[in-house]
């Protein structure tokens, strides 16, 4: 008997390779949530802050801000099951707005592009 199983891969955050600077460091664990197969992860894409925490948009509509201040984008996502890992840290570069900044209010995409001068969103 044959199981169907689905792989899912990361999404291509790059808009281009030139410049890019990445510097590694640690993802925390946080409040990932299991996946069907029990495995947690912190997905590419994903704005990380100077304790490795996720940043995530809080507030109301219109008066949006961020639970702390990103410090990179994490460049490949990272399996966070048995506890906090290292992962890499986009800090300059150029990235896919598309992709990175889907699904985030304006007025968080300000805060971001003030913490992160280097990221370039195209």
């Amino acid at each position: 008997m044959f199981k169907r199983q689905v792989f899912n891969t990361d999404l291509e955050i790059l808009y281009s390779n030139a410049n890019l600077v990445s510097f590694s460091g640690t993802v925390l664990q946080g409040d990932a949530v299991a996946d069907e197969n029990g495995k947690k992860y912190i997905l590419s894409g994903s704005f990380i802050d100077a304790t490795g925490a996720v940043v995530e948009v809080a507030g109301t509509a219109g008066a949006e801000t961020l639970t702390s201040t990103p410090v990179g984008v994490l460049y490949q996502t990272v399996e966070v099951t048995n506890g906090d890992d290292a992962g890499s840290l986009i800090v300059e570069g150029y990235l896919r707005a598309d992709r990175v900044l889907a699904g985030i209010a304006a007025a968080a995409i300000v805060l971001i592009k003030e913490a992160l001068p280097e990221v370039k969103f195209r």
